[in-house]
């Protein structure tokens, strides 16, 4: 049974749309949204991740302030803001390009929630599946969109966003077929009861996905903006790698 009601989505969008509008204020006016800033996302999104796996894994308490959906997203940024200021910081001060400073702060921070988490893990391969399934659907969409001249999927970072989408679409086919997980959401249970099986949940993510792209690419391109466009396509992929990562790895602690 689904666990989110409508009013948790409610709440959720809101304050997706309260982090977008602070980080576009006070963030995004300060850096650029590219491959520096991509790199520098790496340290935010493994800690909300594995954050959230630990409470999956009953380490820590399921709670909507800061280890479950939305709380976890704004633990995230909040502690990826953190890395960023300090890492423009010392740029300003000596030069080291702020992305390298986030990575090391990363590389220090993550690594005692990352060894809780690995403690937990009972199967560790299972990972794989998913992640396996996920790229073999990402290339057969790639040969399909050459085929078909779907150029648009070919755009800078499109392919990776399917990926992140299918890695969360196999995570949930796996789990819920195989090792009898529930659905959490709302509109996703409703399909699966329907269909029958979790497997529908990757025929959806495409046409959904792929439209959004579609109209993503269109409107860049007819209305010339870029800024929104690249704040829009990372939220995308985000919302659909931190999903797929821990659906992934639920699979470990089984």
């Amino acid at each position: 049974m689904a666990v989110y009601t409508p009013m948790d989505y409610v709440k959720s969008f809101a304050i997706l749309l309260l982090i977008l509008w602070a980080l576009r204020r006070y963030l995004f006016t300060r850096v650029s949204l590219d491959r520096d800033f991509m790199l520098a996302l790496i340290p935010p999104v493994v800690l909300a991740i594995t954050i959230r796996m630990l409470a999956d894994a009953g380490v820590y308490e399921k709670s909507q302030w800061w280890s479950v959906t939305p709380g976890i997203y704004v633990l995230g940024v909040a502690y990826g803001a953190v890395l960023v200021g300090i890492g423009l910081a010392l740029e300003r001060r000596f030069g080291i390009r702020y992305w390298k400073v986030v990575l090391l702060l990363g590389a220090i921070t993550i690594p005692p929630f990352l060894l809780k988490l690995i403690a937990e893990m009972t199967a560790p391969h299972r990972f794989l599946y998913p992640v396996a399934l996920a790229a073999a659907l990402t290339l057969g969409v790639y040969w399909l969109a050459r085929v078909a001249g779907l150029g648009f999927l070919h755009s800078q970072g499109n392919l990776a966003v399917v990926f992140a989408h299918m890695l969360d679409a196999s995570g949930t086919f796996i789990g819920i077929d195989y090792f009898h997980f529930g659905e959490e959401h709302i509109l996703p249970e409703i399909f699966i009861n329907l269909a029958g099986t979790a497997a529908v949940m990757i025929p959806l993510k495409l046409l959904v996905v792929g439209a959004v792209l579609y109209l993503l690419e269109k409107w860049r391109q007819e209305e010339g903006e870029d800024q929104y466009y690249r704040i829009i396509k990372i939220t995308i992929f985000i919302l659909g790698f931190g999903p797929g990562t821990r659906n992934s790895l639920l699979l470990t602690l089984v």
